[in-house]
């Protein structure tokens, strides 16, 4: 009975000194590694792995640099980030262990969602002025015309972490200047983009850069001293890049530039279709809308 007693109590003061309470001293601008105050002095020693746990959260790190007195921690998960300031207070366990057998079921929780690709709903809203750089017209003598106009955009957009595609409509009003008189031309289009957005600038507050590729088709339709024509317009590619500068948690800022082709067929009075191919420059401001 004694020596049983005794063997309990050395077993559970071997676990409760295996927990320690650390000051993390660092953390990297990526998030992905941290420092603490200790080191080979408690018996840490390189590709060691550790459990970290404070009030709300758990992770899982690996020791990557280890000095006397400090170890740089290396998060073993890549999609995670570090969720710790400086200064806090964090417990430490020298063992690679499942988290939630650690902590509450809450906490546990809170940490698989983090794992999971974060995914992130908006609606945008954008303003646009546009720029005719080129253009061929079938079954027209070539002339030296000017084309310029004004687009707006509503677009749904799903995130996913660096990943997006939106899909919504565009309305679009251009002017075409001739020689001899000027002509309107409206269309009405479904767009749909495919974006990759970069790590956000820390020195920049946290705006991040996009680049996407787009395509959209609708109707067109051009009048000319009171004649209308209308078809199909086809958009295809469209190649953009933009920044997104965040006011807060739900509201993001946009600018972007855009470099566009369109073709565009039109049915004539006579029945006879006239194919225009374009090419624009589009400037977009707006505004994103997280939900």
């Amino acid at each position: 009975m004694r020596f049983t007693l005794t063997f309990l109590i050395l077993c559970l003061s071997t676990q409760a000194f295996a927990y320690e309470l650390l000051v993390v001293q660092a953390v990297s601008s990526s998030k992905k590694t941290f420092v603490t105050r200790n080191g080979k002095r408690q018996g840490v020693v390189e590709n060691l792995t550790g459990t970290f746990t404070s009030e709300n959260v758990a992770l899982i790190a690996k020791a990557m640099t280890v000095t006397s007195q400090f170890t740089q921690w290396q998060l073993v998960n890549d999609n995670a980030k570090v969720p710790f300031e400086p200064g806090s207070m964090v417990t430490y366990h020298p063992a690679q262990e499942y988290i939630w057998a650690l902590n509450p079921e809450a906490a546990r929780k809170k940490f698989l969602k983090e794992l999971r690709p974060v995914v992130r709903r908006s609606w945008i809203v954008k303003g646009a002025m546009t720029k005719g750089l080129n253009e061929t017209v079938s079954s027209a003598a070539p002339q030296n015309t000017s084309r310029g106009g004004v687009a707006m955009d509503a677009l749904y957009e799903r995130l996913y972490n660096n990943f997006a595609w939106d899909a919504g409509i565009r309305y679009e009003n251009e002017v075409v200047n001739l020689s001899g008189g000027s002509l309107i031309t409206q269309r009405m289009m479904a767009v749909t983009d495919l974006l990759y957005y970069f790590e956000g600038l820390d020195d920049f507050y946290s705006a991040r850069v996009f680049i996407g590729i787009g395509m959209g088709y609708g109707q067109s339709s051009t009048d000319a001293d009171g004649i209308r024509q209308s078809g199909f317009a086809l958009l295809l590619p469209a190649a953009k890049i933009g920044m997104a500068l965040p006011f807060d948690k739900e509201w993001d800022f946009m600018i972007e530039s855009a470099f566009e082709t369109l073709k565009s067929t039109e049915e004539l009075e006579d029945k006879t279709k006239q194919t225009t191919n374009q090419s624009n420059l589009r400037i977009a401001i707006g505004l994103r809308r997280f939900f």
